[in-house]
C-alpha cells in the first residue's frame, strides 16, 4: 500500500515526473580524487605535497599510521603513499591494517622508504599489500607518472561505477513508471471513486468513475468530493474529514452523492488513508467512495422488517392477550345465565313452590335463556365480520318504525332502573332503502349500552332526523361518560373500558363493535362523544338516504328480538299433520310440543330414512327439518324428498329449522329445497306462524291483553 501511495503522490501534475537523461559533461571542472601521504617526517610530507601537487588532486597529509586508519574511516581514496619506517605503528602493520578493512582493502598502496634496498624487505611490503616499492631519494617525474597512472586508474573506476549506478536509477525509475501506469489504469479502471489529495485534503487528482458519476473534476470536487454531498450530509461529513485531517488517521464516513446524471443522492462510504514518507511525514492522502445503497436499501429493509416483527409480535401478544379476556368474559357470561337456568330448573322440578314462586322461575329461565341467544348472536355476528360473510338484506323500510321496535324491546330493562326514555323525531313520511333488522340492531344496541351505563332515576334520549341527504340518529345519555384516552378504542373489538374482574357491568366488548360495522355496511358513518367520565355521552349514526325504492319483499325469517310477543288465537293449526325431522331427542319433544299446544299433529323421526318412511306412510301437511345430522344431514333428505313425485309428498312445504343461521347457510337451505330457513332458537309464536304460512293459514293473534 505505500507503494501505491507513493506512485499516486508522484503523480502530482506539482510535482512532475522529470525525464531521465545523461548527466551533462564538461571539461571546465575535471574530477578530482584524494591521495593520502603518510610520513612522520614534516620535511618529507613537504616534499611529497610539492612533487604531487602539479596534478591537481586533493592530497590529504598524516604522520602516523593511526592518523591515517582514523582518515580511512571518514573519506575515499585512490592512493596511499605510505613511508615504512615509523613510531608506534610502522608501514607494514598500517598496510596490513588497512587491507583488512572491506571499505579500504581495494585502495592502492606504494611503499617509501630509505631504510633497506634488501629484496627481502622488498618483498615483504608486497606481501602486505602494495603495488609499488620506491626508496629515497626517489625522482619527482617518476612519482608523478606512477601516481598519475593509479589516479586514472581510480577514476575509470569511478566513472564505471557512476555509469553503473546512473543505470540502476534508470532502471528503477523505469520500473517505478511502469507501477505508476499500472496503478494509474488500475485506479482508472475501478469501479469505485478515487482521489489523490495534498496534506490538506484538497483533491489533486480524481479517477474517472468519480467524474462520471459526479461531474465534477479534481478541483471543483473540494474535500474528497465534499462538494457533491447532500446538504442533510455535508456538515457531519466535513466533520469527520476535518477530524481525520487533525489527527492524521485514517477517515471512514458515510455520505450521500449527487449523481450528476439523475440528480439521485445515492449513499457512499467514503474512506482516506494518509500518505506518508519514509521518515513518517504526512505527504497526502489516497481518498475512495464506494456505492452502498443497495447495502443501506437493504440494511434499512431489515431494519423495518425487524419492526415489523416486533410490532406484528406486540399485536399478536396483545391479540392473544384479548383472546384470553374475551373467552374468560364468554365463559362468566354464558355461565352466569345458565347458573340461573339450571337452579330455577332443579327447584321446579322439586315440586314445592307456590304458584307465584314458579312463575318467576319460569320467567328467570326465559330471560336468562334469551341473554344466551344474544350473546350467541353477537359471536356469530362478530364471526361474519371477521370473515367478511356479514350481508345486508335491504328492502323497503320505515324507519320510525324501526326506532320504535328498538325501544320498546329496551323499554322493560329501562324501566327497571327507572330511566326515563325520550324520542324526539322530525323524519318525513317516506320509507328508506335499508336491512330493516340490521338497523333495529344497531338502534337496540346503542340504547341497550346507553341503559347499561346510565344510573337509576336516570334519561336517555334518541333523536331521528334528514340533514340533507343523510339520516342522524343519536343516542345521548347522562351516565357515567367515557374516559378521553378510551374514546379512540370505543368501537373495537373485545375492547371495555373496565375490563377486570370487579366491573360494575357484563358484556362482551362486542356490540359497538357490531354497531360501527353495520353502520358501515350501509354506507354510514357512526361517532361518540364524552365530555369526560361522569359527564354522559352521545353517539351519532349518519346513513345516507337511498334514492332508490327497494320494493317491499316477503323474507323468509325476521330478526327475532327480545320482546314479549303476542299470543296466538287457540290452536290456529288445528287439522295439520306436520313432519318434525330432528336428532336431537329434546329439540324433537319441544316442537312436537309446540305444535300440539297449536292444534296440529306432530310426527316425529330422528334421521332421514325413518323420516321418508313417515313421509309415505302419513302424508303430512308440512315438513321441518333440522340440517346438521348423524348420518344423511337436511341438505340430502331434501333433496331425496324432492326427487320424489306430487303423489309420494315430493311437493311438501318445507322449512330447514336450525341453528346454522348465516346468511349462506339459508341461500343452501333454499337450493336444496326447503322454502323456508327459521334459525334456532325460535319463539314457539314464531315457529307456529312459520307453519301456518307454509300450511297457506295465517296465525291470527290477539293483544297481550287478551
Amino acid at each position: 500500500m505505500d507503494r501505491v501511495l507513493d506512485v499516486m503522490h508522484k503523480k502530482r501534475p506539482s510535482e512532475p515526473m522529470l525525464p531521465l537523461v545523461d548527466p551533462p559533461s564538461s571539461v571546465s571542472t575535471p574530477p578530482r580524487a584524494r591521495i593520502l601521504v603518510v610520513d612522520d617526517h614534516p620535511a618529507n610530507l613537504v616534499a611529497l605535497v610539492a612533487v604531487l601537487e602539479p596534478l591537481g588532486h586533493d592530497i590529504v597529509r598524516c604522520s602516523s599510521g593511526e592518523e591515517a586508519l582514523r582518515e580511512l574511516l571518514t573519506q575515499e581514496f585512490a592512493l596511499i603513499l605510505l613511508d615504512v619506517q615509523m613510531p608506534g605503528i610502522d608501514g607494514f602493520k598500517t598496510a596490513q591494517l588497512i587491507k583488512s578493512r572491506p571499505k579500504s582493502r581495494d585502495v592502492p598502496i606504494i611503499f617509501i622508504t630509505a631504510l633497506s634496498r634488501d629484496a627481502a624487505h622488498v618483498f615483504r611490503g608486497y606481501s602486505h599489500g602494495a603495488v609499488d616499492y620506491l626508496l629515497k631519494p626517489f625522482d619527482g617525474e617518476i612519482l608523478r607518472s606512477k601516481v598519475s597512472v593509479f589516479i586514472e586508474l581510480f577514476l575509470q573506476k569511478e566513472k564505471i561505477k557512476e555509469q553503473a549506478r546512473l543505470l540502476r536509477e534508470r532502471e528503477r525509475e523505469a520500473a517505478e513508471k511502469r507501477i505508476q501506469e499500472r496503478v494509474s489504469g488500475l485506479f482508472e479502471a475501478m469501479p469505485l471513486c478515487v482521489w489523490g489529495a495534498g496534506v490538506t485534503g484538497e483533491a489533486y487528482y480524481c479517477n474517472r468513475s468519480w467524474t462520471a458519476y459526479s461531474g465534477l473534476d479534481a478541483a471543483a470536487s473540494g474535500l474528497f468530493g465534499i462538494a457533491a454531498a447532500h446538504p442533510d450530509d455535508a456538515q457531519r461529513a466535513k466533520a469527520a474529514i476535518g477530524n481525520a485531517l487533525q489527527s492524521s488517521g485514517p477517515l471512514e464516513t458515510e455520505v450521500r452523492f449527487r449523481r450528476a446524471a439523475d440528480g439521485v443522492y445515492r449513499w457512499h462510504l467514503l474512506r482516506a488513508l494518509p500518505d506518508r514518507d519514509d521518515k513518517g511525514i504526512l505527504t497526502g492522502w489516497i481518498g475512495t467512495a464506494i456505492d452502498i445503497e443497495e447495502q443501506k436499501r437493504s440494511e434499512q429493509a431489515r431494519i423495518d422488517l425487524l419492526a415489523q416483527e416486533r410490532e406484528a409480535r406486540a399485536e399478536a401478544q396483545a391479540a392473544n392477550r384479548m383472546k384470553d379476556e374475551f373467552l374468560a368474559t364468554v365463559s362468566h357470561e354464558l355461565r352466569t345465565p345458565l347458573t340461573a337456568i339450571l337452579g330455577w330448573a332443579r327447584i321446579i322440578r322439586g315440586g314445592k313452590l307456590d304458584p307465584a314462586r314458579f312463575l318467576r322461575g319460569l320467567d328467570v329461565i326465559e330471560r336468562n335463556g334469551r341473554a344466551q341467544a344474544a350473546i350467541i348472536d353477537d359471536i356469530l355476528d362478530v364471526s361474519r365480520i371477521i370473515t367478511g360473510k356479514l350481508r345486508l338484506e335491504l328492502d323497503a323500510i320505515d324507519l320510525a318504525a324501526v326506532v320504535q321496535a328498538a325501544i320498546d324491546t329496551v323499554r322493560p330493562a329501562a324501566d327497571a332502573k327507572n330511566i326515563r326514555l325520550e324520542w324526539k323525531s322530525d323524519l318525513p313520511s317516506q320509507r328508506y332503502s335499508g336491512d330493516p333488522d340490521r338497523l333495529q340492531q344497531i338502534v337496540w344496541n346503542l340504547l341497550s349500552n346507553a341503559i347499561k351505563f346510565t344510573p337509576r332515576d336516570g334519561h336517555v334520549e334518541i333523536a331521528t332526523t334528514q340533514i340533507n341527504s343523510h339520516i342522524e340518529i343519536s343516542v345521548a345519555d347522562n351516565g357515567q361518560g367515557i374516559q378521553p384516552d378510551f374514546l379512540p378504542h370505543v368501537f373495537d373489538r373485545f375492547r371495555q373500558a373496565d375490563g377486570t374482574s370487579t366491573r360494575r357491568h357484563g358484556g362482551l366488548g362486542l356490540g359497538l363493535a357490531i354497531v360501527r360495522h353495520l353502520v358501515e355496511l350501509h354506507g354510514g358513518t357512526v361517532e361518540v362523544d364524552s365530555p369526560g367520565e361522569g359527564l354522559g355521552a352521545t353517539f351519532k349514526v349518519r346513513l345516507p338516504v337511498r334514492a332508490v325504492q327497494v320494493s317491499s319483499r316477503e323474507r323468509c325469517e325476521p330478526r327475532q328480538v327480545m320482546q314479549v310477543m303476542p299470543r296466538l288465537q287457540n290452536q290456529p293449526l288445528a287439522g295439520l299433520t306436520v313432519l318434525v325431522v330432528d336428532d336431537e331427542p329434546d329439540a324433537r319433544e319441544l316442537i312436537a310440543t309446540v305444535l300440539d299446544q297449536a292444534g296440529a299433529r306432530a310426527i316425529t323421526a330422528g334421521g332421514a330414512e325413518s323420516a321418508l318412511e313417515l313421509l309415505a306412510r302419513e302424508r303430512p301437511d308440512v315438513l321441518l327439518s333440522d340440517i346438521g345430522m348423524s348420518g344423511s344431514d337436511g341438505y340430502a333428505l331434501m333433496r331425496q324428498v324432492r326427487a320424489l313425485s306430487a303423489e309420494q309428498g315430493g311437493c311438501i312445504p318445507a322449512a330447514a329449522l336450525t341453528a346454522y343461521s348465516r346468511a349462506e347457510d339459508a341461500r343452501r337451505a333454499i337450493l336444496s329445497g326447503f322454502q323456508r330457513h327459521v334459525a334456532k332458537p325460535v319463539e314457539p309464536e314464531a315457529l307456529v306462524a312459520q307453519v301456518a304460512a307454509l300450511a297457506g293459514r295465517s296465525a291470527a293473534v290477539v293483544s297481550p291483553g287478551g
